[in-house]
């Protein structure tokens, strides 16, 4: 059974957040103090962070130069199955939005 909603927190990346699912997959919630928000349906995922605070993180995909207000990242989960990543595992979720933190972290 999928479990409808999780909190999870990686405290050395200072990241905090809270995942539903499925169909799509969502979850918001800070790293650094900044808004995030991470989506899976179909067969893509994405991952926004917002550094400013009247810019929704849904919304950085949408801005031009969105790397000056935030980081973006998206990418596939696997071609057999179109929706695969509508039900992708919660932990596999979570393992995307600590690799996209970190990402970040690092560019920082």
């Amino acid at each position: 059974m999928y479990p409808y909603m999780q909190e999870f927190e990686n405290p050395d990346l200072n990241l905090k957040g809270r995942i539903d699912g499925p169909a799509p997959v969502q979850a918001w919630g800070t790293i650094n103090g900044f808004s995030f928000y991470f989506r899976a349906r179909w067969h893509e995922w994405s991952f926004a962070i917002s550094e400013n605070p009247a810019i929704d993180p849904v919304d950085i995909q949408m801005i031009e130069q969105g790397k000056e207000h935030g980081y973006f990242a998206e990418g596939i989960i696997g071609k057999e199955w179109e929706y695969l990543a509508s039900y992708m595992e919660t932990s596999m979720a979570i393992d995307i939005i600590t690799k996209c933190s970190t990402e970040y972290l690092k560019a920082k």
